[in-house]
């Protein structure tokens, strides 16, 4: 049985510099041409120093099985030895599973994969996710390490940048959220909250074994932290320590735009 690992939705940008847009989605480009791009760009990427191999199933006729093969880095500062190829890992490895849809717009840098893959909880449907094939036993730290492997292999370019903004976004947690960064200890992500929006509405998602911290950058909303109801804006930042309760909603008409951050053990 394939065991299935959720992300869960986590946010900060560079300033002064100016970045080049990821090249533009032909519409209608095969699952392999898309896949060949990131593997192409992955080859002169810092984080292809690591030997993984890792299988890609998208689902329909036009898309179909494949793997990718990472050597590490070449000697003397060659481009890593970067391969994609048909047909799911012989061994038993990671794999990712999405849709042709689901690719193109990853491809294209209208979603960005960790936002694809962003969940309340592990049981929650993603347009993207990761499961381990059958006989594949990660070491402890295995996703410390692949989550962070994860954004780098889906993010093209140098300097990487994931673009957001609702048009990039997923509803998770209640809000629309684009998940720029995770890794060990630090997950980062922008929200927007819009009018009639709950945020944690249920108990069960209400607290974290670590801390958080909420940055208003547009709007207004309403949130209750530890019991207190507290309404908080754009040039505010709220700070929820581990283990307190909190959720938020917008009664107001401009939707509310905020930056989370949730760091320390266990994030």
């Amino acid at each position: 049985m394939k065991k299935s690992f959720g992300m869960v939705p986590l946010a900060m940008l560079a300033c002064g510099l100016v970045f080049t847009a990821a090249a533009a989605e032909r519409p209608g480009r095969s699952a392999e041409e898309i896949l060949l791009s990131f593997v192409e760009d992955f080859r002169s990427d810092p984080a292809a120093d690591e030997p993984i191999v890792f299988g890609v199933a998208v689902k329909g006729s036009e898309g179909g099985d494949w793997h990718v093969v990472v050597n590490g880095r070449g000697e003397n500062g060659k481009p890593a030895e970067v391969e994609l190829r048909k047909g799911l890992p012989a061994s038993p490895s990671v794999l990712y599973k999405l849709d042709l849809a689901t690719l193109r717009r990853i491809g294209s840098g209208e979603m960005n994969a960790l936002t694809a893959m962003g969940k309340a909880r592990a049981s929650d449907p993603a347009p993207m996710d990761i499961e381990l094939m059958p006989g594949f036993r990660p070491d402890p730290g295995f996703f410390g390490r692949f989550i962070p492997f994860t954004f780098h292999f889906w993010t093209r370019g140098l300097p990487e940048v994931v673009s957001f903004g609702k048009s990039h976004s997923r509803e998770v947690h209640g809000a629309n959220a684009v998940i720029f960064y995770y890794q060990p200890g630090l997950r980062s992500a922008w929200a927007q909250v819009e009018k009639g929006q709950h945020v944690n509405s249920d108990p069960k998602d209400q607290t974290n074994p670590f801390p958080t911290m909420i940055i208003g950058i547009r709007g207004r909303a309403v949130a209750k932290i530890g019991g207190v109801e507290k309404e908080f804006h754009a040039g505010q930042m709220v700070f929820i320590p581990a283990g307190v309760a909190h959720e938020a909603w917008n009664p107001y008409d401009e939707p509310a735009e905020i930056i989370l951050l949730m760091f320390g053990e266990g994030a």
